[in-house]
């Protein structure tokens, strides 16, 4: 396991002792600095010929508080990715401190190892790309700038379309090819139909003077099938003598990199690396819209399932943190299979997980639990030459127009999980109200 340089800013010794104490747990000999204070943080960063790997940050520190303790700290420690340690999981606060420039945050509540070392990770890897997607849109401003791309020169008048060599090579047309569009109708018509409208009104807002420049991201067909977007610039360069448009120039630049480091970085934000599942912030928002639609139709249900792996610490224990993942990994694929395609899945944290079924009653939300924990107790996995046999416990609610906040189903779920972990596991239960009755499946 890589060593990372840590360095821990919080002052409160108890919270900072148990995450010195996590960061031991995982066995990865990390190196950790810890001090109380940004002013103390500013010393060593100053003093220190190396950058650590990693800042965990406290918000409410002696000299600092809320947002602004982000703000100061990234300006100090610039190029080094940085994971809010909060004490609260609101998750609106959790998004501003992504917003003001923290890569991660997590509860102080879960600083288990696994937990802390993954957010850490995912802390690093989400910098990395930011910081290359920052460098490939610099560099393409240089680009732009310097003229160095393809370039097309469009007739207004005639629609005929001039467009230089690197242009055409970028979508895969040698010099001499016939087949090249030759007007700028032709070269629509291997334009992404869902953006050709983009298109039409940019090139209109600028033809009428309401841009100052013409601006457009979208896809055009290669040659070969596949789609490449591209960045689109130019300007009006001339009219006739009765002022009608007459002719524009322009730049285009291919984009795919940039447009697939952009995605990566959406699926970092939306997913679990480990699982390919949506993250609790994911899963949050998505329960949050199902939320509004129970409050606004009364004929409207849509239930929550909360489930944990049975046992899983001692499988850890006994197979080792790689077993474990491939188990993770397996459990997730196992239940995804048995879900409709409208059935939102997610990993909660650690062996946590959640399904929320929109459009599903009582007995539906029973009949799908139940369905899920049978295909989880047939599951197999082979590791270190052994065959592993797991089971799951799953607590039901449904989300109630009388919750404050969505989050209410989410608390009764996790009290039907706890009340199975009490009578023995690898069993079904819903949530205790006035208006349902538990049950429990064998």
């Amino acid at each position: 396991m890589q060593k990372l340089s840590v360095v821990l800013v919080e002052d409160e010794p108890g919270d900072a002792g148990l995450i010195q104490y996590s960061l031991k747990f995982s066995k990865g000999d990390h190196e950790v600095h810890w001090f109380t204070s940004l002013e103390e943080l500013n010393t060593h960063l100053r003093a220190t010929t190396s950058a650590p790997d990693v800042i965990l940050l406290d918000l409410n520190l002696p000299d600092s508080s809320g947002l602004d303790t982000i703000s100061r700290c990234k300006a100090m420690a610039r190029g080094i990715p940085i994971v809010v340690l909060t004490g609260h999981d609101d998750m609106d606060f959790s998004l501003k401190a992504l917003e003001t420039g923290a890569q991660d945050y997590l509860i102080k509540n879960n600083v288990e190892a696994d937990a802390l070392l993954r957010a850490m990770r995912y802390a690093m890897e989400r910098h990395q790309l930011e910081r290359r997607l920052k460098e490939s849109e610099e560099l393409m401003t240089a680009a732009i700038e310097g003229g160095g791309l393809g370039i097309w020169e469009w007739n207004l008048k005639t629609d005929a379309c001039y467009t230089s060599e690197r242009l055409r090579k970028n979508v895969g047309f040698n010099v001499d090819d016939d087949t090249a569009p030759q007007t700028l109708s032709e070269w629509m018509t291997r334009t992404h139909p869902d953006d050709t409208d983009a298109i039409d009104e940019a090139l209109k807002r600028h033809v009428k003077g309401e841009e100052k420049r013409y601006e457009s991201e979208y896809r055009l067909k290669h040659k070969q099938g596949h789609w490449v977007w591209v960045f689109e610039s130019g300007h009006l360069v001339s009219r006739d003598a009765e002022g009608n448009p007459e002719r524009m120039v322009g730049i285009l630049q291919d984009i795919s990199s940039r447009k697939e480091m952009e995605e990566q970085l959406r699926t970092l934000a939306m997913r679990d690396p480990l699982t390919g599942l949506f993250n609790r912030r994911s899963f949050m928002e998505t329960m949050d819209s199902e939320y509004g639609r129970v409050k606004r139709r009364n004929d409207y249900y849509t239930s929550i399932l909360v489930l944990d792996i049975d046992h899983f610490k001692h499988v850890n224990d006994i197979y080792g943190h790689a077993a474990g993942d491939d188990i993770l990994k397996t459990f997730a694929n196992t239940i995804d299979d048995n879900l409709r395609e409208n059935d939102v899945f997610g990993r909660l944290g650690g062996e946590e997980f959640a399904i929320l079924l929109p459009d599903t009653d009582q007995s539906g939300s029973a009949h799908v639990a139940e369905k899920v924990r049978a295909a989880v107790e047939a599951m197999r996995v082979q590791a270190e030459g052994e065959t592993i046999r797991i089971t799951t416990s799953v607590g039901i609610a449904m989300l109630s127009a009388n919750d404050k906040r969505p989050d209410g189903a989410l608390a009764r779920a996790d009290a039907a999980l706890y009340r199975v972990k009490q009578n023995g596991r690898n069993r079904v239960e819903q949530a205790k109200s006035s208006a349902d009755t538990p049950i429990a499946s064998e």
